[in-house]
């Protein structure tokens, strides 16, 4: 696992110079969430929206299946997220990078998404200039991965402006009980959208 804490941020003009990688049209998902999608997976540079309460486990669980197939993955801006989470859902951490940089995140963002097959990151840490960043991510055919768990009004008018499909998460409760999980595990109902329309539904139990 490799920790981001401290990157000397290169200018506009190096960013653009970084060499591309050239993931697959589509990058493998968990089943129950690739049957939501189009094309049945994670499109590389696109945009799929994550919101809800339940965002984080979902984004979890969606991923576990593309860090198992060895794609690389940044996760930017998600404060709590801790790698217990990541290792238990079955994530290579070889192949993970966990950034949390307060100033200019955008810069290191657009870094990232020139580096890594997936990026996820919080709404929170996006400014006016996300649209830029959405069209490097194109350019760059890395996917985007975006959560709002709050679903504010403002990052509710951000997730319809954006292209691609937008997953609500909301959590029905917890399951039976197990000697793996003592809690039991949380119950998902997960709708996909496109311009405003319900395209699909599922329900899941995330492990």
């Amino acid at each position: 696992m490799y920790y981001y804490v401290d990157m000397e941020l290169l200018p506009t003009s190096s960013l653009l110079d970084a060499t591309p990688h050239q993931p697959p049209t589509t990058l493998p998902l968990k089943a129950e969430y690739a049957t939501l999608l189009p094309k049945g997976g994670l499109l590389a540079g696109a945009v799929t929206s994550v919101c809800g309460a339940g965002s984080y486990t979902a984004m979890i669980e969606m991923l576990s299946v593309t860090s198992q197939a060895g794609y690389n993955i940044a996760l930017a801006g998600l404060h709590d997220l801790g790698v217990v989470a990541l290792a238990r859902a079955g994530w290579d951490l070889s192949r993970v990078l966990l950034v949390d940089h307060e100033s200019e995140m955008n810069q290191v963002i657009a870094l990232l998404v020139a580096a890594f097959d997936v990026v996820v990151l919080d709404v929170a840490v996006l400014d006016r200039s996300w649209h830029r960043l959405v069209a490097r991510a194109r350019e760059r055919r890395s996917a985007l991965v975006m959560l709002d768990r709050m679903v504010t009004i403002e990052h509710d008018q951000l997730r319809r402006s954006l292209p691609g499909v937008t997953l609500v998460v909301e959590e029905l409760g917890w399951g039976v009980p197990t000697p793996e999980c003592p809690l039991g595990s949380p119950i998902l109902r997960i709708a996909a959208e496109e311009h405003g329309l319900t395209v699909g539904m599922a329900t899941t139990v995330a492990q």
